[in-house]
């Protein structure tokens, strides 16, 4: 049993509501073990509250209330929305006072790797798979919404983070296709680039490390933790690799670090620094407005990471799922909308406004999503989709990571002393959860 203290630190940030949900079964009042099912002839009425970190603004609500929902509630008038938009950086503490004050919202989106520790708390309700009605999500998308074996969110837009790469500035040197069958063939191109270009070929570590770390783990053919989420496996082979690859390209200056830019300004791969880089979708706008060459198909290239597997890629997602609450009062009405929002019809139409990739894969390539070319690539290449997270300690290990990992890759500690202190932090976290 844990005590107030181990719950406050476990959740992180937001320690009080975690531990007030772990008090209460919740739930629209029935078994708050047995998954939940969207009914076909539920009577769907009253008030749906949402809290989301997507659709920001007045543009966004427009798009959110004034268009996705609104098509749902033609369909069902006599229910109502209310739409709590919280941004990301706030969500975490938003969500806990409302769950310390019994207020939860009844649908909750929240980032990758949340889904665990929210579930584990009883915050969230076991959902049977019904509830994906047609939409088709990719297995490792699902697993990364489940816990103890049941699915407790859905997964709705993603993050995604594959390689692009100018066309224009290769082509200049000699090199038609970036693409190999193997990290290691793929290291060896970098180098091949420094010497050609003499600058530093690869805009990567300038982004999360944590995220890069993640990604390169599963790239270097490991996970994260066990199936369970009880074991840490930051200190297993390909996680110590992975950590290796990322301090050997920065010494030789293959990517760097210091390459950073403040939000919102042009990066290295934009500014022609690096002829490769590891972008999100989400840059497209930026891109497009900021350097609209860079978007025409001449210039353009986009590739999968390679791993030590020949042939076998890897594309990191972040994103944003959608949970149900334990504690809603009105669980039929939630799991219609909640079906509804993954739908092809509102996803397409959210992944459209946001420039995130749609987690349903039935939504067919040539979709109208807003011309975002990398959003574009991203959805016809879900299958190679790897994700953060998978233990209930999650929110409290990902923001304790960067730092270690910086001091790592910039030479301040060694390889092995950082993932000693990594699965020391990870392990800690974990048994406070046992």
């Amino acid at each position: 049993m844990l005590n107030r203290r181990q719950l406050l630190t476990a959740a992180g940030l937001a320690g009080v509501g975690l531990a007030a949900a772990a008090c209460s079964s919740g739930g629209g009042g029935g078994d708050a073990d047995q998954p939940a099912a969207p009914k076909s002839d539920a009577v769907l009425k009253g008030t749906l509250n949402i809290i989301t970190p997507e659709f920001a603004g007045t543009d966004g609500k427009k798009a959110f209330e004034g268009d996705i929902l609104k098509k749902f509630t033609e369909k069902h008038p006599d229910v109502k929305f209310q739409v709590d938009y919280t941004p990301w950086d706030k969500l975490n503490e938003k969500l806990s006072t409302q769950i310390a004050g019994g207020q939860a919202s009844d649908l909750i989106m929240m980032g990758m790797g949340w889904t665990a520790p929210f579930a584990q708390k009883k915050v969230f309700a076991p959902l049977d798979e019904s509830v994906l009605g047609e939409a088709k999500i990719p297995e490792l998308l699902l697993e990364n919404a489940k816990w103890d074996g049941k699915l407790y969110a859905v997964p709705l837009l993603l993050e995604s983070r594959p390689f692009i790469y100018r066309k224009d500035l290769l082509a200049m040197h000699g090199v038609d296709n970036p693409e190999r069958d193997t990290i290691d063939d793929f290291t060896e191109l970098l180098r091949e680039l420094k010497g050609k270009t003499g600058g530093v070929p690869l805009d990567m570590l300038a982004s999360s490390l944590r995220q890069v770390w993640g990604q390169m783990t599963f790239a270097f053919g490991g996970t994260q933790f066990s199936e369970d989420g009880m074991e840490a496996h930051f200190n297993k082979e390909p996680a110590v690799k992975a950590l290796q690859w990322m301090v050997d390209i920065q010494k030789e200056k293959l990517s760097d670090f210091n390459l950073r830019v403040a939000a919102g300004q042009p990066g290295a791969y934009q500014t022609g620094k690096c002829v490769i880089g590891w972008q999100s979708s989400g840059v497209w706008p930026s891109l497009a407005q900021q350097s609209p060459e860079l978007v025409k198909d001449e210039n353009l290239g986009m590739m999968l990471c390679p791993s030590t597997e020949a042939g076998k890629k890897v594309l990191y997602q972040g994103g944003t799922l959608v949970g149900l609450s334990s504690r809603t009062k009105n669980e039929d009405a939630a799991l219609a909308a909640l079906q509804y929002l993954v739908s092809n019809e509102a996803l397409a139409a959210a992944s459209k406004f946001t420039g995130k990739v749609p987690a349903n894969s039935n939504i067919a390539k040539g979709t109208d999503l807003g011309g975002n070319k990398i959003l574009d690539y991203s959805q016809q290449n879900l299958e190679h989709s790897v994700t953060d997270g998978g233990t209930a300690a999650w929110m409290e290990i990902r923001g304790k990571m960067d730092p270690i990992l910086e001091g790592a890759v910039l030479g301040k500690k060694g390889v092995q002393e950082s993932i000693e202190e990594l699965q020391k932090m990870a392990e800690d976290s974990i048994g406070r959860i046992k």
